[in-house]
């Protein structure tokens, strides 16, 4: 006499991402053929047979055929061919469902399942199994997207200003790192803080005041300052670069390149100083604010030092 087939397996685990948006995360369960940079038990997953939907993927435990994906519904499906511990008839559908009425309040993970029963095992235990791996997964993908996106949020800018001295006289300018304050007006006082002059590691000191209004509208003095350090320098390809490090302007994360360029041949008719830089947001700031900061001070130092060599 035949015994009834046992009922199928059903499971489904979810986890919560607060730090990332649907957007950002089904991308990652997406690239089907990765799924090992994401679920630290596989060691490796790569495709074959192709790169679309029906395609298989072999895993530590089994082959995985790709049965169906959904972008709108941010979705996928997929099934084991072929298993090494015992799995018979599975089929899975992993979910990205997005949180708030705009998307932008995280998001969670749906992994549900069905499968035969599979011998050794018991059915909690395997939700169970799933459930830590889920976890892990979901942490892994989204301090990547934060990653991702402290990177995307970095402001970078560039300006330019043509000089009509040469080249070789403008960098000599600009490779005194601790005299900036004689270039640029708004700096009051520039001087060298640590380290040799002329070479990586030289730390300058700089310092601007302003006037400000305050309570019962007294005037008072405001000292904005910055120390700076000289991260590189190159006399040959007449370029710097240096970073901010302490600060009461706001700047938590500031990088700048200064180079000086030739506009004819080796830059005895004229010049170019390109100075480009890469920040974090600076709170109280816009982009634009800081963009134009830097284009301003380019301006005044090119035309202070075209007038210094020209009066000269």
């Amino acid at each position: 006499m035949e015994q009834d087939p046992q009922p199928k397996w059903e499971g489904k685990v979810s986890t919560g991402l607060a730090k990332a948006t649907a957007d950002q995360i089904w991308p990652l369960l997406n690239d089907f053929f990765n799924l090992h940079n994401w679920f630290p038990s596989l060691a490796t997953c790569y495709g074959i047979h192709g790169t679309n939907g029906g395609d298989n993927r072999p895993v530590s435990w089994s082959i995985e055929r790709l049965t169906a994906v959904d972008h709108v519904e941010r979705s996928l499906s997929y099934e084991i061919v072929d298993s090494n511990i015992g799995f018979r008839s599975y089929v899975s559908t992993v979910k990205v469902v997005p949180r708030g009425d705009d998307g932008q309040n995280g998001c969670v993970i749906e992994w549900s399942f069905n499968v035969d029963p599979v011998a050794g095992m018991v059915l909690n235990e395997l939700v169970r199994k799933y459930e830590v791996g889920l976890q892990q997964m979901a942490k892994r993908m989204e301090e990547n997207a934060v990653k991702e996106e402290e990177t995307q949020l970095k402001w970078e800018g560039e300006a330019t200003a043509e000089v009509r001295v040469p080249a070789e006289k403008v960098w000599s300018f600009l490779e005194d790192f601790c005299n900036i304050h004689k270039w640029i007006p708004t700096v009051d006082t520039c001087y060298q803080v640590e380290g040799e002059l002329g070479q990586p590691g030289l730390v300058r000191y700089c310092a601007s005041s302003s006037t400000v209004a305050s309570e019962g509208r007294r005037e008072e003095i405001k000292i904005s300052w910055a120390k700076e350090k000289l991260l590189m320098i190159n006399p040959i390809e007449r370029c710097l670069s240096y970073e901010i490090m302490e600060n009461n302007v706001g700047f938590k994360s500031y990088v700048a390149t200064v180079e000086v360029l030739p506009i004819n041949g080796d830059g005895r008719d004229g010049c170019k100083i390109e100075w480009s830089f890469v920040s974090d947001p600076i709170e109280g700031w816009r982009f634009e604010d800081l963009n134009s900061y830097i284009s301003n001070c380019l301006q005044f130092m090119s035309q202070n030092m075209e007038q210094a060599v020209l009066s000269g």
